[in-house]
């Protein structure tokens, strides 16, 4: 763990260089993969995640950090180390977020400094994901799948990202700005390339063109109307039920789709890499991956999903039937449906679909350590404390009688 020895003010909510600082002096800095360390020279050490760092304002021998209480800390007088620790602090600080953003586990790419939307970031770039990482303003990532357009302005020699109504503005990347354009539209080639390969391997009998159509229309990664399959190829949507539910999840199936407003089902798929094909604990209701051959002959795992539009309710159940699927969780979705289900599903990606983001009570992810990155992501990630706050409930696959009263209980609500 580095160790620096200089000064420190630190203001509360509200506070301004003007005010009286809570706490100031001598201090040494101490702070690891996580945890940042002010230890006064006479008081009380101040200790905080470094997730919980919103905006890192590095000045000519000063930095300002401030929390996500609105507290700032300043930190000064560090002498010829001063730059060394603004740079490991730096690094670990985005480590970190990565981490509170549930990126961590997926294999980087690549990182650039740039200005992005006018601020100053670094951007990393996944197999899947693009994660930006700015000095001040909120991070942020968005799914490679989800990309609509990626267009160059070589007047202003800037990347314009759009993904539904979002933007991304991308500029200052000197050197790099033709490397950073091939690295992200390859990644963007590559997980599409990939949808299609694995797509057809899955379903020989759709022809190229329906392919293209079924690449199109269901992304890895989004929902999509069940009943749209048909429209590519009229046996898709039997193929994808039977290719998805096996024999044990066919009672759930069958009983949730009784429940479920005529033509409503929504289902959708994601890609699941070789270190999650054990799926997570044992005790968190989620799915293991049915694999299906790659063009080499090796496993190529995908995991598929159904949503499940109540009728009479607004109420979505929300079931990972590939393997073995153990609870079905639900979610309130407003009208209408495919809206909810759509905002639902973004949620549900953002986090890769993990499941104790989304069901984990307050009060674990408030007091468990382990879950603390998880109570930092809400906080960054809109999408997730959307998705925590539509949470209903779950329904555990331990027979299909316990099973349906709890089903009959979310119903209910």
């Amino acid at each position: 763990m580095p160790a620096y020895t200089g000064k420190f003010q630190y203001l509360d909510v509200g506070g301004a260089p003007a005010q009286v600082p809570i706490q100031q002096g001598p201090c040494e800095l101490s702070f690891d993969s996580q945890t940042c360390t002010v230890t006064p020279t006479a008081g009380t050490p101040l200790t905080f995640d470094l997730g919980d760092v919103d905006e890192f304002t590095p000045a000519e021998w000063e930095l300002s950090l401030t929390l996500s209480t609105g507290a700032r800390l300043q930190l000064r007088q560090f002498g010829p180390a001063f730059g060394r620790m603004c740079e490991e602090l730096l690094a670990g600080w985005r480590d970190r977020t990565v981490e509170c953003l549930l990126l961590e586990d997926l294999a980087e790419l690549a990182r650039y400094q740039a200005i992005v939307n006018g601020s100053p970031a670094e951007i990393r770039i996944y197999g899947s994901n693009l994660a930006v990482l700015p000095l001040a303003g909120p991070a942020l990532q968005w799914r490679l799948a989800e990309l609509d357009s990626i267009s160059f302005d070589a007047a202003a020699y800037t990347f314009q990202l759009a993904s539904g109504a979002a933007r991304l503005s991308i500029a200052r990347l000197a050197k790099k700005t033709n490397e950073f354009g091939d690295r992200l539209r390859a990644a963007s080639d590559a997980l599409r390339r990939h949808s299609a390969e694995v797509l057809h391997q899955t379903f020989p009998f759709l022809n190229p063109a329906q392919v293209q159509q079924l690449v199109t229309l269901a992304p890895e990664g989004r929902s999509v109307p069940l009943a749209a399959l048909a429209r590519v190829h009229p046996a898709l949507p039997e193929a994808l039920i039977a290719h998805a539910v096996d024999d044990t999840q066919k009672p759930y199936f069958e009983s949730l789709k009784t429940r479920a407003a005529a033509d409503s089902l929504m289902t959708g798929f994601k890609f699941i890499r070789p270190d999650e094909a054990a799926g997570e604990t044992a005790n968190s209701g989620d799915a293991r991956p049915v694999p299906a051959q790659s063009t080499d002959g090796t496993p190529q795992p995908l995991f598929f999903w159904f949503f499940f539009p109540l009728a009479g309710r607004d109420i979505a159940a929300w079931e990972a039937f590939t393997g073995t699927g153990r609870a079905t969780y639900f979610f309130r979705a407003a009208p209408p449906a495919g809206e909810s289900i759509a905002c639902l599903t973004r949620g549900l990606a953002l986090v890769n679909f993990r499941r104790e983001p989304v069901y984990l009570p307050d009060q674990s992810l408030d007091r468990d350590p382990r879950f603390h990155r998880y109570d930092i992501g809400r906080r960054k990630l809109p999408e997730l404390a959307e998705l925590r706050a539509a949470f209903l409930g779950r329904a555990i696959h331990s027979s299909l009688e316990t099973w349906e009263k709890q089903v009959e209980e979310a119903g209910a609500r």
